[in-house]
């Protein structure tokens, strides 16, 4: 496995772009988590890395969360805001973005990280969230609003059952946050977990999260 680096177009994808540029500042204060402690522990990723740069132990997370294995790393990408087009979200809200993919037994399974200096995080992943959640507008809305009211630390899930969002203490005015896809985009097979197995494992990567 390989890791690889990943531009986010100028474009943002979809019915969410009014979600996305119309993000506010989510962060939590001293003591948390900072865009800049993201950015410089996995910008060398691409050329020196072979596994996902973050330390997420996903078979410690199943076993926790009741969800059979085992593990396996499959890809990782790498998205950084000095590498996004000009106008693109990425580089608007300088925020770095990483995306590792696994198989879990049957399941594919993607765990996305991305913090943000300007604006929500959350927000920022509207497109995705909207894509392998098959989510319209309006539950878009919806939803993100419920992952802003959510304590941090605290996964939501959507109403599909197959993506949650939980959002992370963030240092400074940054606005952290891990998503949990599984049986992840718009091709994939519906996830065979329940909501409850892909909440329990999203607070326990999200327990993980550190850098």
């Amino acid at each position: 496995m390989t890791v690889s680096t990943r531009k986010w177009g100028t474009r943002v994808v979809g019915v969410a772009a009014a979600v996305v540029l119309t993000a506010c500042s989510g962060g939590s204060g001293k003591g948390g988590l900072s865009e800049s402690g993201l950015h410089d522990k996995v910008r060398s990723a691409a050329k020196e890395g072979t596994r996902c740069p973050l330390d997420y132990d996903l078979d410690k997370a199943a076993s926790a969360a009741h969800v059979p294995g085992p593990a396996k790393q499959v890809s990782a990408s790498v998205s950084l805001p000095e590498d996004a087009d000009d106008g693109a979200v990425l580089r608007t809200a300088q925020a770095t973005d990483v995306e590792c993919d696994f198989r879990l037994g049957p399941e594919s399974v993607s765990v996305e990280t991305l913090a943000a200096q300007k604006g929500t995080a959350s927000n920022l992943l509207a497109p995705l969230i909207q894509r392998n959640a098959h989510m319209s507008t309006t539950q878009l809305k919806a939803y993100l609003g419920l992952v802003l009211k959510a304590p941090t630390g605290t996964p939501v899930v959507t109403e599909s059952g197959d993506v949650a969002l939980v959002r992370l203490a963030g240092a400074g005015g940054d606005s952290v946050v891990l998503m949990l896809s599984c049986g992840a985009g718009q091709d994939a097979q519906p996830t065979k977990l329940t909501s409850a197995q892909v909440n329990d494992l999203a607070d326990h990567l999200a327990s993980q999260a550190h850098w």
